[in-house]
């Protein structure tokens, strides 16, 4: 069975990719899955709140 922090993490990793965030900065910065899951929704939260902005 796999571990859903295991899951959650590569999720984050998944959609920090595609919100844009440098593929070295994640492996240098050597992320924690809690500041991985906050960085998402810090760009979800800012794309969603400037959307109109930079459309």
């Amino acid at each position: 069975m796999r571990d859903p922090q295991i899951v959650q993490m590569h999720w984050d990793i998944m959609k920090l990719l595609s919100l844009g965030v440098d593929e070295k900065f994640l492996q240098e910065s050597k992320i924690t899955p809690a500041q991985a899951r906050d960085l998402v929704k810090g760009l979800l939260y800012l794309r969603e709140r400037y959307r109109d902005e930079f459309s």
